[in-house]
C-alpha cells in the first residue's frame, strides 16, 4: 500500500489539534483571542501579533463592525511573511475567515491599502505561502500549527483566489488609469474570495489509509 501523502498528515494534524480544543469545549476562535474576554473591532488578537523571528512569518485575528461583516462570521485571520532583517518590508499572503462555531468558512485576499503591505506577485506571494509554518511557543503553539496546517490543506484554493487578486488588480488598473489608484480603491478592499468546507476536506483527505 502507499504511503500516505503529506497532504493526510496535514489533515491529520488539524484534526487532532481541533478535536483537542474541542474536547475542552473551546472553538479555534476562541484560542485566537489569546485568553481575552472582549472582542472588540478590529483590535489584533495578539495585541502585537504573533511572530516567528527566524522565519517571518506573522498572523493575527481581528473582526471588523458587524455592517463590514459577512453574515455568520465571527472574525478572521490575516497571515504574512515579514522580511527579518527589515521588519517594515511585508507582504500579505492569505485572509481565512472563521464563522461563529470557529471554523474556517472564507478565504480571501485584500487590497494594498488595506494591511499597508509591500504588494509582491502572486508567484512570490505562493512560494512563501507554500513554506509557511510560524514557529510560536506556548500556549499560541497549537494554533500556529493549525494555521501551517490549514494553509497545506487549502493551498490550491488559495492560489486560485491568489492568482485572481493580480487579475483584479490589473482590472481595476485599467478602469482608473494607473497602478496606484488601484492599490488604493477604497471601494475594492476585497479583492478575491473563495468558500471552504474544512469537514468536507478534512473526510477525503483522512481516507486515505496506510
Amino acid at each position: 500500500m502507499s504511503k500516505p501523502s503529506s497532504l493526510f498528515w496535514s489533515a491529520k494534524e488539524l484534526a487532532n489539534i481541533q478535536t483537542r480544543y474541542a474536547q475542552k469545549g473551546i472553538s479555534i476562535s476562541e484560542v485566537a483571542l489569546c485568553g481575552s474576554k472582549d472582542f472588540v473591532e478590529w483590535r489584533h488578537y495578539p495585541k502585537n501579533d504573533l511572530m516567528d523571528l527566524e522565519s517571518g512569518y506573522e498572523f493575527y485575528y481581528h473582526s471588523h463592525p458587524s455592517n463590514e461583516m459577512l453574515n455568520g462570521e465571527h472574525g478572521h485571520f490575516h497571515l504574512f511573511k515579514r522580511d527579518v532583517k527589515n521588519t517594515n518590508q511585508f507582504f500579505h499572503l492569505i485572509g481565512i475567515a472563521l464563522n461563529q462555531k470557529g471554523l474556517p468558512v472564507r478565504i480571501f485576499t485584500t487590497n494594498q491599502w488595506v494591511t499597508g503591505e509591500s504588494l509582491v506577485p502572486a508567484k512570490t506571494v505562493l512560494k512563501a505561502l507554500k513554506g509557511f509554518n510560524a514557529n510560536v511557543k506556548g500556549r499560541m503553539g497549537p494554533l500556529a500549527r493549525w494555521l501551517s496546517s490549514l494553509t497545506r490543506v487549502f493551498f490550491a484554493e488559495m492560489a486560485l483566489v491568489i492568482h485572481e487578486r493580480d487579475q483584479k488588480i490589473k482590472k481595476i488598473q485599467l478602469q482608473l488609469g494607473s497602478l496606484s489608484m488601484a492599490l488604493s480603491a477604497q471601494n475594492h478592499p476585497v479583492l478575491s474570495e473563495c468558500e471552504i468546507h474544512l469537514m468536507n476536506r478534512l473526510s477525503q483527505l483522512l481516507l486515505v489509509t496506510n
